[in-house]
């Protein structure tokens, strides 16, 4: 049996050659051996890389915060620019719809003022000519009933016919040739004593077509008609003239009012 004690001498210094670190492997679940990762050697940060390292982080905060701020930004003024735009739209677009209803609004007022004016028009225009109907009947009835009172008037009374012969015969251009006397029967002799006193010979001739009140007087040359129709139908008309007188004062005085103001 061999001595244990020398296998466990120590070793010469002199007879070592080579230190080696031996661990003990790696085994997994299946006790097959897990490779070793060999372990680097790790150097101590110089202060070149740290400030290298600090710039770069320094660089890297900017870019991230440059990024984010153009973003952020980005979308703040997309944002900001589309509620403008869209305020914009929309205040441009009720402007526009109000400026189009009023437009609307009011040529529907104005065709309908159009349409009412051309319906009153259409209304008043037979009044406007029936009035004038209206006015002229008026006008013709108001002459007749004064024809008729005038008429009757002489038929009771003639005796005015002395008078009206005179101014006949006045209105004659020459008295100096025979002069005919036109009257009604009833009122030959009244009118005899006026043709008594003229210079030239004077004849009466009873006309049954004439109005009692007056008469008619001619000469070889002239004729001075005073008939009651004749005379009434002067009466009217100086009447109208001078009616038609008063309007015209009237209106040129309203015109030189509105030229005044």
């Amino acid at each position: 049996m061999k001595d244990s004690s020398k296998g466990s001498e120590p070793i010469p210094k002199e007879q070592l050659t080579a230190y080696e670190r031996w661990e003990l492997p790696l085994l997994d679940a299946s006790g097959n051996e897990i490779p070793r990762v060999e372990e680097r050697e790790v150097k101590p940060l110089t202060a070149a890389d740290i400030d290298e390292i600090r710039q770069a982080a320094r660089e890297d905060g900017f870019q991230e915060g440059r990024d984010a701020g153009f973003q952020q930004g980005f979308t703040e003024g997309h944002e900001k620019g589309h509620q403008e735009g869209l305020e914009t739209g929309l205040a441009e677009g009720r402007e526009k719809g109000e400026r189009e209803g009023l437009d609307a609004s009011q040529k529907d007022v104005t065709d309908k003022l159009e349409r009412l004016e051309q319906v009153m028009g259409e209304l008043l225009e037979p009044i406007s000519r029936h009035q004038d109907e209206l006015e002229s009947a008026l006008v013709n009835l108001t002459t007749e009933l004064a024809r008729a009172v005038v008429c009757r008037e002489l038929a009771m009374d003639s005796s005015q016919i002395q008078s009206v012969v005179r101014r006949a015969i006045e209105a004659l251009p020459s008295t100096s040739e025979n002069v005919r006397i036109h009257v009604h029967p009833d009122d030959a002799a009244l009118v005899g004593d006026v043709a008594t006193r003229l210079d030239a010979p004077a004849s009466i001739v009873e006309d049954t077509a004439l109005r009692p009140g007056g008469c008619r007087v001619e000469t070889r040359n002239s004729l001075v008609d005073f008939t009651v129709e004749k005379r009434f139908q002067k009466a009217v008309r100086t009447m109208f003239d001078k009616q038609s007188e008063l309007n015209g004062n009237i209106e040129e005085g309203d015109s030189d009012d509105v030229d005044a103001g």
